[in-house]
């Protein structure tokens, strides 16, 4: 969602830049419509061939899963230590308000007129609705893949539905938002009753934001529809009911898009998305209900996972991954005796900590190939990852890793990278114990100008 009153406009900034075709912005009647588990079939999905699940929540019993989810409890965020959510909502999240019955998450917002306020919060004023909002934070947090949910959203003027992600190291220090990094997969308005609105948020010395959309013809409030983000390491994919694609891809190497980020779902109302619209106006009679209704949510990798975190995934002790301690703990191996063009400095800024390694020449050619390897692993399915930086060209640069000296390595090319960005290795299957992995270097024409950083590598078991 957005998170700062400087971002309310961003979606309509992407619907008048990108999306082009919107409509115009037109307050709905008021109305005492009840949406309040409305029977309807369950949303038919596929992730499509190579997707493998690694986590859902089909809420399939008779409560909310505290495995999973936090429920949220008043209108103060102890997460970032702001109040409202730092866009002016006008609901007070509470636990009567989440509920799961008959297959489904059900979000609930009613009027109220105790006007409740959380203590650091009541400079603000008390709250005119109760709502629901739960997240995973410290629960299920992962990096990259498909995240996905079936979602029928309320209708009415004021309701802001959303399904998003925060960054797992957001604070309300270093790390505040959007420092944090946060995906919008689906945020809905009733003024543009047609649109799933996406939108990304980072930081780039001071807010950033991208956004994009996808128009489903007629109102999303008329019945379960699939909201999806396909997130890579170097682009989003936004998808309405798997075949209808956002306007635009986000393409991104910002490191806070490149850590684990976990999981949102809530029923706002109001806020500065609508304008700070007073609560007399939001369409919620009293004694009406409106709700968010969730069938599942899931979480799909390729090649059976490796987004950390969530139990899909573990890291395998390695050792020196960052290179602090020189190379020790790594080997350089060369065909023609150039193996010192791999070494440790801090030439350029290390990824993390103070140190990296580099390969490079004065402008000789060499071909270096610095690894390390480890055994007795689990027979399974791994992949190896790394932060990279590179420029200019060479005859190859990979990442790579195989599963004996004499055996051809699964590898991905090493791009040319202005910023630091972190890379991954196809899937490696392990029947034998064994892994050799790391970087391969070779320059038939030097050039001083040309580098190769690389930084905190990590061996990851699906």
């Amino acid at each position: 969602m957005d998170r700062r009153d400087g971002c309310a406009v961003l979606l309509t900034w992407a619907c008048l830049g990108a999306l082009g075709g919107c409509i115009t912005a037109v307050d709905e009647p008021a109305g005492a419509e009840d949406t309040t588990s409305q029977e309807l079939a369950e949303v038919s999905y596929g992730p499509g061939a190579g997707w493998n699940l690694v986590w859902s929540d089909e809420f399939d019993g008779s409560s909310l899963n505290t495995a999973n989810w936090n429920v949220l409890t008043s209108n103060y965020d102890p997460v970032t230590n702001n109040c409202n959510f730092g866009t002016g909502e006008l609901e007070y999240p509470r636990a009567a308000n989440v509920a799961v019955r008959d297959g489904k998450l059900i979000l609930s917002a009613q009027r109220t007129s105790d006007n409740p306020a959380a203590p650091q919060c009541t400079g603000y004023g008390g709250r005119s609705f109760y709502s629901g909002r739960i997240h995973t934070k410290g629960k299920v947090e992962r990096r990259y893949g498909k995240i996905s949910a079936s979602i029928k959203v309320p209708s009415g003027y004021g309701m802001w539905p959303a399904f998003w992600t925060l960054g797992a190291n957001i604070d309300s220090g270093a790390n505040a938002w959007p420092r944090s990094g946060e995906i919008d997969i689906l945020e809905w308005r009733s003024t543009e009753p047609t649109w799933m609105q996406s939108a990304v948020h980072w930081w780039n010395g001071g807010q950033a934001d991208w956004g994009t959309g996808a128009n489903r013809g007629s109102s999303l409030a008329d019945s379960f529809h699939v909201y999806e983000v396909e997130w890579s390491s170097s682009s989003m994919i936004f998808r309405l009911d798997g075949s209808i694609v956002a306007n635009s891809t986000y393409y991104h190497n910002e490191a806070e898009l490149q850590q684990n980020h976990y999981l949102l779902l809530n029923l706002a109302i109001g806020g500065n998305w609508y304008g700070n619209p007073s609560p007399a106006s939001i369409d919620l009679p009293p004694g009406t209900t409106k709700t968010m209704e969730v069938e599942w949510v899931r979480w799909y990798q390729q090649g059976g996972g490796g987004g950390g975190g969530g139990g899909g995934s573990s890291g395998i002790s390695l050792t020196n991954p960052s290179f602090e301690s020189g190379m020790t703990g790594w080997t350089n191996w060369s065909p023609n005796g150039t193996g010192a063009a791999g070494f440790s400095e801090t030439y350029n800024g290390a990824q993390s900590g103070a140190y990296h390694l580099t390969h490079w020449t004065n402008g000789s050619p060499f071909e270096v190939w610095t690894y390390q390897t480890r055994s007795g692993l689990a027979a399974g399915d791994y992949k190896v990852r790394a932060w990279v930086k590179k420029g200019g060209s060479y005859d190859f640069s990979r990442l790579q890793a195989k599963t004996c000296g004499s055996c051809s390595p699964a590898y991905t090319t090493i791009g040319t990278h202005g910023a630091w960005t972190q890379i991954e290795t196809p899937v490696i299957h392990v029947t034998g114990g064994y892994l050799e992995f790391g970087f391969h270097t070779k320059a038939t024409t030097g050039n001083p100008a040309n580098f190769i950083h690389m930084d905190s590598v990590e061996l990851i078991r699906l």
